[in-house]
């Protein structure tokens, strides 16, 4: 546990070392949010619900999403392919430490600090453009699938990275997933209003566990779970993992590059 913990410390010292960095990346956040928000505020300028939505849930909707976002997505996991291409990685498997640990370690002390961001970001939204925002609901229900969603995205991305022990070119599935999972998980708009059968097919994925169920609950529209979605969302977190550390077995064992 020392361990984990000195390893989240250093962590966040790295962002304090960058910190030009991590306030443009914070500001592009903000902006996406922004856009997001006043394009919802827009459309309840000339009615008072959409579908099944009314105007104080949707931006409430929009605004937690923001805020899950950074606590599902925000990851280190990403260097792990530029530490493969240039041999760099050998430097942390020479480490008596599970590179799973190592880069959760690194993505929870993230995760710390963009939360913390995200949560200043969201106040500014509220308090200078009156945006409606309902309290949060459900919390010990939403914790559970927040975590879910937190393991699915960060083995997904572990997998995602593991491609460069084949080859140079991680960044165009990386830029797909990420494009994919902002729709497909209702980062932008809950999917329930989609049609039944998209909507049917997506809750068998493992997407809505990013972003829509969590945000859904701590919104106050879910009160309860079904037992089927429960075991979906884990079914992911099941098999997510196995694959990533089948292809972390599978690319050390071919793993080759050349010295400097």
């Amino acid at each position: 546990m020392n361990t984990f913990l000195r390893i989240g410390i250093t962590t966040l010292k790295e962002y304090m070392a960058y910190r030009l960095n991590f306030v443009l990346w914070r500001l592009r956040m903000f902006i996406g949010m922004l856009v997001t928000f006043f394009l919802w505020f827009s459309v309840f300028e000339k009615q008072a619900h959409f579908g099944i939505y009314s105007k104080n849930i949707l931006i409430s909707y929009i605004l937690y999403s923001s805020l899950i976002s950074t606590l599902t997505l925000s990851s280190r996991v990403a260097e792990i392919a530029g530490q493969l291409n240039d041999g760099s990685i050998i430097n942390l498997l020479l480490k008596p430490i599970s590179i799973f640990s190592y880069y959760f370690s690194r993505d929870m002390a993230d995760k710390l600090i963009n939360a913390g961001f995200a949560i200043v970001e969201i106040s500014i939204v509220v308090f200078f453009f009156k945006a409606p925002l309902v309290p949060p609901q459900n919390i010990l229900l939403f914790l559970p699938f927040l975590f879910c969603g937190i393991l699915i995205s960060f083995y997904i991305n572990m997998i995602l990275s593991f491609i460069g022990f084949w080859t140079t070119e991680v960044w165009a599935p990386r830029f797909l997933f990420y494009t994919l999972v902002f729709f497909l998980s209702g980062s932008y708009f809950p999917l329930d209003i989609l049609p039944k059968n998209i909507y049917t097919i997506l809750m068998l994925t493992p997407f809505p566990s990013i972003f829509f169920i969590p945000t859904k609950i701590l919104i106050g529209q879910i009160h309860t779970i079904p037992l089927w979605q429960i075991s979906i969302s884990v079914f992911w977190v099941f098999i997510l993992s196995r694959l990533s550390v089948g292809m972390w077995k599978q690319g050390n064992k071919n793993f080759s590059f050349w010295g400097k």
